[in-house]
């Protein structure tokens, strides 16, 4: 069975741990030629900026070979299965960095190939994202224990709530989800982690004395089409100036990016002094050298 990363659930605390030391280490060493003579592949069915240049530089500071694949350009845009292309991509690479629209596309990828598959997003998680979130938080608060950091996530219930969840359930994290009523995580990962995270659909309450504030767009791609009913039901649920009087005075902002300013958060609060968005996003390539490393290990 290939090491596999498609969700935050296929890592344990000790996995975590690991993974976090080595993204100190690659940030303070920047590259290392461990992967030389490599090759990984990069299927991006989904628009990217971030994740795919972070990995695409990851790549190759491990001493790899990074192959950028348009799906138009391969026999799936003709109808080839997954399970056939999946086979191809196994003969001829290391390993896979998958971002798609659908997560039962990146669960069939793994069952087919030899390969390890790495998720760089789905409709269902953004489990890189999380883990470089998360080492980013504990670097920026390095004397405070990071299950005592009360954390903050504002908006809708989705792939990036989704690995939050999860994550939070591993490290045993105080998280807290504040969304509109019928826009939380998934039912299953809830029920996964039992319990230990809160809900709450009240922003005001729930931003009281928060070390960390994150929010993320409100419309998904391929969710355009529900984006006024969307508009309409998060109107409440923006952090901005007044909102954010109710956190803590040192608290740090995080939002994955690309960012909808004047919708999910304004103008001045991710540009703010709190804001670490531009260090979250740097710290993702030493994130995905630390991933490629573990899989490929």
């Amino acid at each position: 069975m290939n090491k596999s990363l498609i969700s935050i659930a296929d890592l344990k605390y000790n996995d975590l741990e690991k993974i976090f030391k080595q993204i100190l280490l690659f940030k303070k060493n920047k590259a290392s030629n461990r992967h030389k003579g490599k090759s990984v592949g990069l299927l991006f069915e989904k628009f990217s900026t971030r994740t795919r240049l972070s990995f695409e530089v990851a790549i190759s500071r491990l001493g790899a070979y990074p192959i950028y694949i348009n799906k138009s350009d391969t026999q799936l845009s003709r109808g080839e299965s997954i399970k056939e292309t999946a086979k191809m991509f196994s003969l001829y690479l290391d390993a896979l960095v998958y971002r798609t629209s659908k997560q039962k596309h990146m669960e069939d990828f793994v069952n087919f190939s030899d390969i390890p598959v790495i998720n760089a997003l789905s409709d269902f998680e953004h489990p890189t994202q999380i883990i470089s979130d998360i080492f980013s938080i504990k670097e920026m608060k390095p004397t405070e224990n990071i299950k005592k950091i009360k954390i903050l996530y504002i908006g809708d219930g989705n792939n990036i709530a989704n690995s939050l969840c999860l994550i939070a359930g591993i490290l045993d994290l105080n998280l807290i989800i504040c969304c509109p009523k019928g826009y939380e995580p998934d039912s299953k990962i809830l029920k996964s982690v039992k319990n230990k995270i809160k809900i709450t659909h009240n922003p005001q309450l729930a931003i009281k004395n928060v070390d960390i504030v994150y929010t993320d767009i409100w419309t998904s791609m391929g969710m355009e089409g529900e984006e006024k009913r969307r508009l309409k039901d998060f109107k409440k649920f923006q952090v901005n100036s007044e909102l954010i009087q109710g956190a803590k005075k040192d608290h740090i902002f995080l939002h994955c990016l690309p960012a909808h300013i004047g919708e999910e958060v304004s103008k001045e609060i991710i540009e703010s002094k709190n804001s670490a968005v531009y260090l979250q996003a740097e710290n993702k390539i030493y994130t995905a050298m630390a991933i490629i490393d573990h899989c490929l290990s």
